[in-house]
């Protein structure tokens, strides 16, 4: 007698199908009776069929590995998983131990039926493509809701969730109202993890949550179904929510901007526009480093040698560099001179031509034993030096072929550069600037590359 397993799933979305777990279980038993197996296990959840690291299917999986039965039932396919991946690689892992599957409600995807391999790739694309659909619809359904005031979530600390509207747990909020405080009056983000017993990301959901700020949000964060990562996405939107507020807007907004604080000390120097660029104390590159503060503004941002320990003011040096570089590239007189005749260019090329082909002659001739093996090479040595030469040439011709419209993007990108983000400054800087040598911010030397 076969062994049997049989694998009840409902999902976590549509609330209504959990009452249909008891029949599933039902036929499933009668099913087996009628085939006569004997029923091994019983595996049932509750969970979306998106994901594949379910209890439920992880026990499923273990389950073949160790080849504990034989045959597989499933109400339904989509039950099973609604994924195209992860059905093939489930399928193809029970064919390795032997295993087969038998569907109650499609025998038409039985591994012993002739249609099996064909009719399970169609069913299970046409499962993903429902699973898409349910999904879009349910995000719809919860943006529209968010939209409008409510929150069709988990009720964050502090609230309780009623019908999709928050309200306020006395108790807990006092302890939220305390935990803003305490991060106003200077508590660092560790100081608030150890008095609040929270994690350090529990601190930041905490702190920037727009529910303690009386509104709702959507579309900052959520599983990626394609990856199965967890991500942030900087596209989601905000609305006043229908709840009363814990946090004030003052208080909130205060406490946003000293995060800004605790994000720029975890920046790399690579977020300074001149990290990398100024020298001091012997060619010893200065390093953007960020002090925080317990008044507004909330840090202060500097320079810092790391030999004599000699700091200047970031926004101060790099207003100064800003402009320095911009005067500089404004009256260069080579972006209006250094247009070059293309015949030469033109010329140059011919000849290199002329010399590979010379050069060419020349091995060919060895080869048909008209020279000797030291003729050759030093004939080839002597128009490789010819070639080297001209090559460089035609190289310094072509980048100094600097046009008209070239000139005008400069000229543009140089005007508005106070106004670029920071990554588009260090690009600018880079390729403009060698090196800055200073000791105080009266006596600042730039080398440049043009």
């Amino acid at each position: 007698m076969k062994k049997a397993l049989i694998y009840l799933r409902v999902s976590d979305i549509m609330q209504e199908e959990k009452d249909s777990l008891s029949n599933q279980e039902k036929q499933a038993i009668e099913y087996c009776s009628f085939k006569k197996y004997k029923v091994y296990k019983i595996i049932k959840e509750v969970a979306s069929g998106r994901s594949s690291d379910r209890d439920g299917f992880v026990e499923l999986q273990n389950e073949i590995s160790e080849n504990n039965f034989d045959v597989l039932i499933f109400y339904e396919l989509s039950r099973l998983a609604r994924s195209c991946v992860t059905i093939h690689n489930l399928v193809h892992s029970m064919r390795v131990k032997e295993i087969s599957f038998e569907s109650i409600t499609e025998s038409y995807l039985n591994s012993d039926a002739p249609t099996s391999k064909i009719m399970l790739g169609m069913i299970a694309s046409l499962a993903e493509t429902e699973s898409d659909i349910i999904s879009k619809r349910v995000k719809t359904r919860m943006k529209f809701l968010t939209s409008q005031g409510y929150y069709p979530f988990k009720a964050p600390f502090g609230y309780r969730n009623v019908n999709n509207i928050l309200e306020i747990v006395e108790e807990e909020a006092e302890v939220i109202k305390e935990f803003f405080q305490d991060f106003i009056d200077g508590y660092s983000i560790a100081q608030l993890r150890r008095k609040y017993n929270v994690s350090h990301p529990g601190v930041w959901r905490r702190l920037t949550n727009v529910a303690y700020n009386g509104k709702t949000k959507f579309g900052f964060e959520g599983k990626n179904h394609n990856t199965g990562k967890w991500e942030r996405n900087k596209e989601g939107e905000v609305f006043e929510g229908k709840h009363e507020a814990i946090i004030s807007d003052d208080v909130f907004n205060l406490a946003q901007r000293r995060l800004e604080t605790f994000k720029h000390s975890r920046r790399s120097k690579g977020t300074s526009i001149l990290s990398g660029l100024i020298n001091h104390c012997d060619k010893w590159k200065m390093y953007i480093k960020v002090q925080a503060r317990k008044t507004e503004p909330f840090y202060y941002k500097y320079y810092s040698c790391p030999v004599c320990g000699k700091s200047i003011g970031a926004d101060k040096i790099e207003s100064i560099i800003l402009e320095e570089v911009k005067d500089y590239i404004l009256n260069l007189k080579f972006l209006d001179t250094r247009i070059e005749n293309k015949k030469n260019s033109k010329s140059i090329k011919e000849i290199i031509k002329k010399l590979e082909d010379k050069k060419k002659r020349i091995i060919d001739s060895y080869i048909d034993g008209l020279i000797d093996r030291d003729t050759q090479k030093e004939r080839v040595s002597e128009i490789n030096k010819e070639l080297e030469a001209l090559v460089s040439k035609e190289e310094i011709e072509v980048t100094t072929q600097i046009n008209k419209t070239f000139k005008e993007e400069v000229i543009a990108i140089i005007e508005d550069i106070e106004n670029l983000d920071i990554k588009k400054q260090q690009a600018v800087l880079g390729l403009v600037i060698e090196k800055i040598d200073i000791s105080d911010t009266e006596d600042i030397k730039i080398y440049y590359k043009i």
